[in-house]
């Protein structure tokens, strides 16, 4: 796939660049004190697994699946840790930083930088891996009750020997979306009852 790439870009070179690129991605996160690397662009493989770090690897992909169910007051957390990024370079391409940029719900996306983990990716010359869980960010602050979404998509600067540009990864346009959960929510059955109490104590009153 990748010498189709080259030969492309060799005999279109004004409207195709494509002699490096992304092919590998994921996403960090913190559930409850368990760190989590979480395919995006699915491989199967250990090339996703970083050099120096030891997140569980979950390999059957962040998109689309269910993170489950929090209740900070019982001190549950979800925390956003970073990401990792498999690219590839050849010829006069080199690829010059990484980054994994989130959202939840619709709040819009802000950008997290990887720093540079590995080269020669298992021994391929050109394929690199960017990898950081040094963040810390806090998926649950400030949301109310009820399902919530986060949604991710990568992307990798390069240069060129004529010019610079930036790959992206983002699912075909629909970004990669987890959904999970905030509790407690108060039953209808409670919240009835907390209204009767209500009308009672100001009857009473």
């Amino acid at each position: 796939m990748r010498i189709l790439s080259i030969l492309i870009s060799v005999f279109f070179p004004a409207s195709v660049h494509a002699i490096s690129g992304i092919f590998g991605t994921g996403v960090v996160i913190e559930l409850n004190g368990n760190v989590t690397l979480y395919e995006a662009t699915l491989l199967g493989d250990g090339r996703h697994q970083p050099s120096g770090f030891g997140p569980t690897l979950n390999t059957t992909g962040l998109d689309g699946i269910d993170l489950g169910t929090f209740d900070p007051s019982q001190g549950e957390t979800l925390n956003l840790r970073g990401g990792g990024i498999l690219t590839f370079k050849n010829d006069s391409d080199d690829v010059t930083g990484a980054r994994v940029n989130y959202e939840v719900d619709s709040n819009g996306f802000a950008p997290l930088s990887l720093t540079f983990n590995e080269d020669s990716v298992s021994g391929i010359s050109g394929d690199q891996r960017w990898y950081s869980q040094s963040f810390n960010i806090d998926l649950l602050s400030g949301l109310s009750n009820g399902v919530h979404t986060l949604s991710v998509f990568f992307d990798a600067p390069f240069t060129f020997d004529t010019g610079s540009g930036t790959h992206t990864e983002n699912n075909s346009n629909n970004n990669f979306v987890a959904t999970f959960t905030v509790v407690p929510e108060p039953s209808t059955g409670m919240v009835m009852a907390v209204a009767g109490l209500t009308f009672l104590r100001r009857r009473r009153s």
